[in-house]
């Protein structure tokens, strides 16, 4: 490596950080600063002043702000985070390191499915992840299969371009949406990815919920983004169901004789016209959005 690494690792009461502060000054020893972004009592926060790392009390809720706050603070070349529960290969910083130093990427996520060990994740978090990471690729045309990883190394110049963009609820995802707005190249390394150790999850109280808050945020910035992907989409969908619904129409003519689906026909009318006004809403919003990118 390079140059200077800073490691950000969030945490609250999670007693496998302190096996994860030796393995990192272990790897990457006098490149390595670390910082902790801490939200536990007042014991557990004095035992990890004890560590000599850097140790700032979390200020907003969320682990999006504690990462945000951790890399503000951060001074290396290269910047990455990764979970205090041990569930994260560690060697995987080191390999995603190698892949941004080469130049192949400005961002790169862990990616827990290329090593997913038994009993590490359940089933209906395994797929709800794949699909929330299905659909940041579709949107943000990047081929990431885990977006929502809790492991990433990213470059200096890479989260300057976002350090006064306000986290929202998406979790590690808000730094690869953010990311690839701008144009930055977002890839992925494969990790183990083992059961936790102790305790639970301290992400959010219902998996649910929060995987439906970031595809929605995902979403929504991928209209902003790419309004033609989205709008011409949508309007590409109502297209093809109007003129299925109108073949039937015409079919149903030709066969009895009798123009008797009246109803069916405007409604057929109405999703063609819709999707029209769809996809030319998409054209025109895409120009607008270049023609900005290019003032600005």
């Amino acid at each position: 490596m390079n140059g200077k690494i800073s490691v950000i690792i969030p945490t609250i009461e999670e007693e496998s950080v302190f096996d994860i502060i030796k393995e990192l000054r272990s790897q990457f020893g006098s490149k390595l600063e670390l910082i902790i972004v801490d939200k536990s009592s007042l014991k557990y926060h004095e035992r990890l002043k004890a560590t000599k790392a850097m140790v700032l009390r979390q200020k907003d809720s969320g682990v999006e702000n504690a990462i945000m706050q951790g890399l503000r603070a951060a001074s290396g070349d290269l910047i990455a985070s990764i979970d205090g529960d041990a569930t994260h290969e560690i060697d995987g910083i080191a390999r995603a390191v190698k892949i941004v130093e080469s130049g192949e990427a400005d961002f790169v996520l862990g990616n827990r499915f290329g090593k997913l060990e038994k009993g590490a994740m359940s089933p209906h978090l395994v797929i709800g992840n794949k699909a929330i990471s299905k659909v940041y690729s579709q949107m943000y045309g990047t081929n990431v299969h885990d977006v929502l990883t809790g492991l990433f190394v990213m470059t200096r110049e890479a989260f300057e371009s976002i350090r006064n963009v306000k986290p929202y609820r998406a979790g590690i995802a808000f730094f690869a949406i953010e990311l690839a707005k701008r144009g930055y190249k977002v890839t992925e390394v494969p990790i183990h990815y083992y059961p936790r150790a102790s305790g639970e999850s301290k992400l959010a109280k219902s998996k649910l919920f929060y995987g439906a808050q970031v595809t929605s945020h995902i979403i929504r910035l991928a209209r902003d983004y790419n309004p033609l992907l989205i709008f011409g989409g949508l309007g590409a969908i109502l297209l093809i169901c109007g003129l299925g619904l109108s073949a039937y129409v015409v079919y149903t003519f030709v066969t009895t004789g009798q123009f008797t689906l009246i109803g069916r026909s405007l409604i057929a009318f109405m999703l063609i016209t819709v999707g029209i006004l769809s996809i030319i809403a998409g054209f025109i919003l895409d120009l607008l959005l270049e023609i900005a990118k290019k003032l600005e």
